[in-house]
This record gives C-alpha cells, structure tokens and sequence, in this order.
C-alpha cells in the first residue's frame, strides 16, 4: 500500500471512530471541523528525525516535568497505592514512571501521538474512542491538555468517561494570568485550541460533570523546570547537525528552530506574568 493510500485509510477510521464515539456520546458531529483536526493530527504523525522534546526535557518527555513535579499533583489525589489512575496529556511516558514509582499506582496513559515504550500502558485518544473502559479509573491526572483542544469542554466530558463517580481529577494546564492577556501566539501549531483564564478552566468542568475545590498557580515551581531543559539546547542542536541526510537534516534543523522560538515565547510569557501555570483540583460526580 502507498503512503497516500494509508495515510488517507488512516484519515477514514479516525473519522469513523470520532463518528461513533459522537453518537455514543450524544452530541453534535461536525464532519468538516474533525477532518480538519484528523488531517493535522496525521500532517504532524510525521515527526523529524531527532526527538527534540525528549533531548530537551529529559528521557521520554515532551513538557518541561521531573518526578518532584508528577509527585506533587499525584499526591493532590489522595490516593493510595494500587488505585487506579488515568494520565491523561501522558506524553512520551515519562509522568507514568513517576506515579507508578512515586505512588505504586496502575497507571495507565493518553496522549495525542506516542511513543511506544516497553512496560508502560501507553495509547492515543484516537486508539480509545470506541472501546471507552468506562468508569473504572478511581481518579486522574490531565497534564496540558485542555488548552490544546479547539472544544475542551468535550476533551472534559471524554476523561470523566473513565473516572469512577466521586474520582479526585488533577488538571494541570497553562492559563491566560489575567482578562486582557493574549498568548496564542505562544501556542502556534497544529492544534486549534489555546490558553483561556482558570476560571473558564473551571466553568468548562463544572458544566462537564466536575465539581472543583482548589484552584493554585503552580508558575512559580514550574519555571525552574523549563530553565533546565533551556541548557539542552545545544544539545538537541548537535543532535540536528548530525543527522547523515541532507534533506532530514534541513527538516530537523527547521523544527528545532520552530519549537525553540515558539518556547522562547512562551517562557517570556510565563516570566511576565501574562501566562500561568495552574492547577485545578477537582472531582467527578
């Protein structure tokens, strides 16, 4: 089979599972708009030669994280060990080695693109649509999630579907630190989603069956994680200059090039206070 030809196979289930999981679920089902997420979803399946994420942020990282941090919103929970926990935004894999080590949870992850890595229970959204394990997680951690989706309102109501009723739920995200803020510009990419204020945050899961309790500005801790993967940098440049081909080469020079600045500014925006790093404590009803 072509490239073409599955890639466009690949396009067709996807849809077909969003389809379905629309009607499942009861709410309206916009063909054109999934489509078009589906298509830029596959555009970016297509990744670069060297993993600038994971050179940056550490093994099996694509966020700025360490297991102090997983561990500081695992223990918010209040769960003990052997409960069952859903990552959701679980990245390369790396916060479900944290809170499986941190916690001895079972964990079990989700993320928009993957990696496969060995011994961890690790899938994307679109690999769960039509066989939702409903309800049996006893609660979840949502890390830098709801500011990628264009609809987080039904990225809200798809993680509930997992958590038992009465489930404590972390939602860890960036957030507009005040009313006039603007900081799409930081977040541009493929995803159509971007950043809105903490209380929007909190009206979104409180109509999407959450009850919050806390909401705490972690900016603050999460600053000191983004400056350590700055000093990899250069790191991640070798790793590009390296590359043998030519032409992948060019396209891993280019991304590393894309993902620094969209950083940069996103750092300075973290710095001057116009974006926050928060998170909301919350549980499912």
């Amino acid at each position: 089979m072509t490239a073409s030809r599955q890639h466009a196979l690949r396009a067709r289930t996807a849809l077909a599972l969003r389809r379905f999981n629309a009607w499942w679920e009861g709410y309206a089902f916009n063909a054109a708009l999934e489509a078009a997420e589906i298509e830029r979803r596959l555009a970016g399946a297509f990744q670069p030669s060297v993993d600038v994420p994971q050179l940056i942020w550490g093994r099996d990282r694509d966020e700025p994280g360490d297991p102090a941090w997983t561990m500081r919103h695992a223990r918010a929970l209040g769960l003990g060990a052997r409960s069952r926990v859903m990552i959701f935004g679980a990245g390369g894999g790396a916060v479900l080695r944290d809170a499986r080590a941190g916690a001895r949870w079972q964990v079990s992850g989700l993320a928009r693109s993957v990696r496969r890595v060995r011994g961890l229970d690790l899938k994307s959204y679109d690999e769960t649509l039509g066989a939702l394990d409903r309800q049996s997680a006893d609660g979840a951690l949502v890390f830098f999630e709801l500011h990628r989706d264009g609809d987080p309102g039904a990225f809200a109501r798809y993680c509930a579907e997992f958590l038992k009723p009465g489930a404590p739920v972390a939602v860890i995200d960036y957030a507009l630190a005040r009313a006039d803020a603007r900081a799409r510009a930081v977040f541009d990419g493929p995803l159509p989603g971007a950043p809105r204020l903490a209380s929007d945050y909190v009206r979104i899961l409180r109509e999407c069956g959450f009850s919050t309790s806390d909401v705490a500005d972690e900016t603050r801790l999460f600053l000191p994680l983004v400056s350590r993967g700055w000093t990899n940098w250069r790191r991640a440049y070798e790793a590009a200059r390296a590359v043998a081909d030519a032409r992948a080469r060019a396209e891993a020079m280019r991304y590393l090039a894309a993902y620094a600045d969209a950083w940069a500014d996103r750092f300075e925006a973290l710095k001057a206070g116009t974006l926050a790093v928060t998170r909301i404590l919350a549980r499912r009803l």
